[in-house]
């Protein structure tokens, strides 16, 4: 750890002597991409390597939520899906979208990282909106999760992990309809375009979904647009993406349960534009992008003048990416410049300058050996430069089994709430530093035609943790950079499919289980946050035929947090696909189990929906 401590401080001097380089390669790859011709790169996983990688010959523990998945599970939004993904602790305020906090391997809710087509979208006030993304279920065409480390590949707040949500473009001829109902007045209703028409490729959406609430003051009302524009180029593509959302809802004992009355009001808009530039030994894509966040919440519903918050945030980002083919690997190289900005009545009116370097290389030094290792250089105004290195080693034997490892370091910037938040009992405090974090990894995956096997085990070592803490009783909490804490984990996935048996064949069975340890030390001051991963999570699918061509999916969910509570949850649907259409009817809880994902907020007992999907393909 010395020795790289002294490697870290000499790539530190060296970083604005190395940004050079970085423009000089890009001008370099401008050039040289003009010169040949245009190729296509198999399916890859982006998540997991900024170097184009096969799913299967990645050596990261990644899920992949595929299309067809999104489709066949019948949930309303992107964050009811995360409910069913292994290792992820998503946790409801309210259903159907109106707001979850989300973290991987233990995590808190701030160190998860979301993107949106690989563009940074985490909200720099606090992690409880980095969900509120403007999109629904039917405009993303899979959802790439990767656990454990991330900043060696996108820098800022990828302690626990990665998620990211690729989004469909207008690849067929396509008008699509879909409509739910169900219990609590829930209503959803959506229509979809999708139309290329010569050089250029169009998607278009949009989206309605209310209900009247399962309890006082759990009512909602969400609206989403979103398009998607992708041109041809001479030697490339360049598209563009258009995102609007605006979400009204009832926030009974969301921030506080002396309140049940308690509203909130939130806007998203979301730009990105680039271009991609392709051929047989360099790929190059710039892009611009800006997210907006508008949030309005009162206290009391009743009485909106007595006590009411607004901020207003806005992310601007431009970064680029470029990857060389050789004889000796794959490299990429990149960077970004952005610029974060808050204006608020209760936190102030603030802004940071940020940007970084990243470098990746891949190489195959001997036949189903593969080494990847890179590092992020990474600066920000409030705390100038740091770097943050990662390898990774993968190994292929007895043709379809892979053993990987993988060691990194992570870090997180502390949210404008914890900088700047004031009230009598909580104080926030400008002098936090990042949180930081290395982890390693061991894991196996096997790859077969009807079975899918991950195996891995990992321990994550943090410090400089940002707690909400005070000396004693008399004294208001603050938050500060005192906290260690060390999580170890099992992860263990199964996938079986197509199982052909006389009585009762399966079209999938899938068995996901993961373990985590954690250890949290805090020396002299009383800690605010406790405890409250899950330490046991285990989620089981099941799908198979029924008659007429009907078929049945059971999930059922158990969930056990490190304090002992603990719950059992199963949903069932039933669902039936035609030529153009699919019909589903989906119970959720159907036992009715009582439970709360976030202590004081009760989450909904059983909820009926019924739904349609129509396609309309034109020929």
């Amino acid at each position: 750890m010395e020795k790289l401590s002294i490697l870290i401080m000499l790539i530190n001097r060296r970083v604005m002597k190395v940004s050079s380089f970085f423009i000089a390669f890009i001008l370099f790859s401008l050039a040289y991409a003009q010169q040949f011709p245009i190729y296509e790169l198999e399916p890859v996983v982006v998540t997991a390597s900024r170097v184009p990688s096969t799913f299967s010959s990645v050596a990261r523990n990644v899920i992949v939520i595929t299309r067809g998945e999104i489709e066949s599970t019948h949930v309303q939004s992107v964050q009811d899906l995360l409910e069913y993904a292994s290792g992820v602790d998503l946790r409801q305020r309210g259903p159907h979208g109106v707001q979850a906090d989300v973290s991987i391997r233990g995590c808190t809710y701030e160190q998860t990282l979301i993107l949106i087509d690989g563009i940074k979208v985490n909200d720099p006030q606090t992690g409880h909106h980095n969900l509120d993304i403007p999109l629904q279920l039917e405009d993303v065409e899979r959802i790439e999760i990767l656990k454990g480390h991330g900043s060696r590949l996108y820098g800022p707040n990828a302690l626990g992990g990665v998620i990211n949500v690729i989004t469909r473009t207008g690849d067929k001829k396509r008008i699509g309809l879909n409509g739910v109902t169900g219990d609590y007045g829930l209503f959803n209703a959506g229509f979809q375009l999708s139309y290329p028409f010569k050089i250029t490729k169009h998607y278009f959406s949009i989206s309605w979904r209310k209900s009247k609430g399962y309890i006082h003051n759990t009512d909602f009302n969400i609206c989403n647009g979103y398009y998607h524009l992708t041109t041809k180029l001479g030697s490339g593509k360049a598209n563009i993406s258009i995102g609007y959302m605006d979400k009204e809802f009832g926030a009974n004992s969301f921030y506080s349960n002396l309140f049940a009355d308690q509203w909130e009001h939130i806007k998203t808009k979301f730009i990105l534009t680039g271009i991609n530039i392709r051929n047989s030994h360099i790929t190059f894509s710039p892009r611009v992008y800006w997210k907006n966040h508008e949030d309005n919440f009162i206290l009391d519903r009743k009485d909106p003048n007595w006590y009411k918050n607004h901020h207003e945030k806005d992310i601007y980002g431009f970064e680029f990416q470029s990857v060389l083919s050789s004889h000796l690997g794959v490299s990429a190289f990149g960077g970004e410049l952005g610029k974060d900005r808050i204006k608020s009545n209760n936190l102030g009116n603030h802004s940071r300058n940020r940007g970084g370097f990243f470098f990746e290389h891949r190489f195959d030094p001997f036949k189903n050996l593969s080494l990847t290792f890179g590092t992020n250089a990474y600066y920000y105004s409030d705390w100038g430069w740091n770097v943050w290195p990662g390898v990774d080693l993968g190994f292929q034997f007895l043709g379809s089994l892979r053993f990987y490892s993988s060691v990194g370091r992570s870090f997180r910037v502390p949210t404008y709430t914890e900088l700047y938040y004031d009230s009598p009992a909580n104080k926030g405090n400008p002098d936090l530093k990042p949180e930081e974090a290395w982890t390693c990894e061991l894991g196996l995956k096997l790859r077969e035609r009807q079975l899918r096997l991950d195996f891995a085990i990992f321990r994550r070592e943090g410090s400089n943790l940002i707690d909400w803490a005070r000396p004693d009783a008399n004294t208001y909490w603050e938050a500060r950079n005192i906290t260690r804490m060390n999580t170890s984990g099992l992860e263990l996935n199964f996938c079986f499919n197509h199982i052909k048996h006389r009585c009762f064949p399966f079209k999938q069975v899938k068995i996901d289980y993961t373990f985590l340890k954690s250890d949290k030390e805090i020396k002299n001051f009383e800690s605010g946050y406790v405890l409250d991963y899950l330490k046991h999570q285990l989620i089981l699918d099941i799908e198979y035929p029924v008659i007429f061509q009907f078929r049945q999916n059971w999930k059922l969910r158990y969930e056990e947090r490190v304090d002992g509570k603990k719950y059992y949850l199963c949903d069932i649907q039933i669902d039936r696909i035609f030529k153009n259409m699919e019909l589903f009817v989906k119970v959720t809880n159907i036992f009715n189990t009582c439970y709360t994902e976030i202590r004081g907020i009760p989450m909904p007992g059983r909820w009926a929906t019924i739904g349609i999907k129509y396609n309309l393909m034109p020929k």
